[in-house]
């Protein structure tokens, strides 16, 4: 473990040490190291992880609702975003809302080095990462703006081959929302290294000790050409994949030509139903990334999925009204804006 860090590109800022005294601290936490023989004598502990806060928790509960719907009985836990924590009227079999404090002390020193050193990605999206530090052995990490469409405890089936399960077309965009040169990405990473994309929003990971690593290796990739990645924790996944030997697949790809799990790739529910029926294509998940999923657009019906008839009516109507009006529009540009700022700040912070 420690002749691998001797690779990594040092971190202009000096941290090389911290990130050593971090990645031998991971490698030594029982927990985090599923290739010992102790958990390899019992069955591999799975589960399903989140995050979320107080503004998602409509998206949260209604992405919990198809997750059981599908008949997933596995256990949630869903990690906080950062601002007002989740509150649940009601208990949820089987769904668990962690602190940050339930997670062990090598993670959180993990989760502070990506801060600093990803200062542009909201630090709610990069804690993500500590689904590698928690309970199961073998998880699902999901966003919020999802619908789940199958049983996800049938993906698990996967991992017993690959270390990261996926199901996006994320490889057929060329690179355009990780890197800010992709020719030149390519051209430094090896051919295909555009193709080894992935969404960062939903994947499945069998862990291994030696990920952190790898992780942290790409990472020092991205500062030693900070003028190519875009600085994100999605770009940080792809440059990994890059890099490291980790065993992915993509069920999108062939042999399984699964359909895209986009949701701007279908019109409406009706698109979505024949692709599965009449093209006998299977969809795990539909995701409403790239934008703020309101209910308005027909594929969009599936977010009210909880609701009751008039509730779904009532909320709907609402919806059609700001649509209507501009204001989801304008909220949408606010929202925007106080992002860049908020990038601007964390970028002028981590340079002081």
């Amino acid at each position: 473990m420690l002749a691998a860090l001797d690779s990594l590109v040092p971190d202009p800022r000096g941290r090389l040490s911290d990130i050593s005294t971090t990645v031998m601290a991971i490698s030594q936490h029982t927990a985090f190291s599923p290739e010992s023989q102790e958990l390899r004598a019992k069955p591999r502990q799975r589960g399903i992880y989140l995050i979320a806060n107080q503004r998602s928790a409509a998206e949260c509960c209604n992405l919990i609702y198809s997750i059981r719907q599908s008949g997933c009985s596995l256990p949630i836990r869903v990690i906080p975003y950062g601002g007002e924590p989740l509150r649940l009227r009601i208990p949820l079999e089987g769904v668990q809302l962690l602190s940050i404090s339930d997670f062990p002390r090598e993670a959180l020193q993990f989760l502070e080095e990506l801060e600093k050193r990803i200062p542009q990605c909201s630090p709610g999206l990069l804690r993500r990462f500590l689904a590698w530090f928690g309970e199961f052995e073998e998880f699902l990490y999901s966003d919020n703006d999802v619908v789940a469409l199958m049983n996800w405890e049938e993906l698990f089936r996967f991992l017993d081959d690959y270390e990261i399960v996926h199901a996006d077309q994320e490889y057929l965009t060329g690179g355009i929302f990780n890197a800010s040169q992709p020719e030149l990405f390519e051209e430094l990473l090896g051919p295909g290294a555009l193709e080894k994309a992935m969404t960062a929003g939903h994947f499945l990971c069998r862990r291994s000790s030696r990920h952190m690593i790898d992780l942290l290796g790409a990472l020092a990739w991205m500062e030693a050409h900070p003028e190519i990645p875009k600085w994100h924790d999605q770009t940080l996944l792809h440059v990994t994949l890059a890099r490291a030997n980790w065993r992915v697949l993509n069920l999108c790809k062939p042999p399984y030509n699964w359909a895209s799990s986009w949701a701007g790739d279908y019109k409406n529910v009706l698109d979505l139903l024949q692709t599965v029926q009449a093209a006998h294509r299977p969809i795990s998940h539909l995701h409403y990334s790239g934008g703020v999923a309101t209910g308005a657009k027909p594929i969009e019906e599936l977010l009210f999925s909880r609701f009751t008839a008039s509730e779904r009516s009532r909320r709907l109507l609402w919806v059609l009204v700001r649509e209507i009006s501009g204001l989801t529009a304008i909220q949408d540009l606010a929202a925007r804006a106080k992002r860049k700022v908020t990038r601007s700040t964390n970028l002028e912070a981590s340079s002081k």
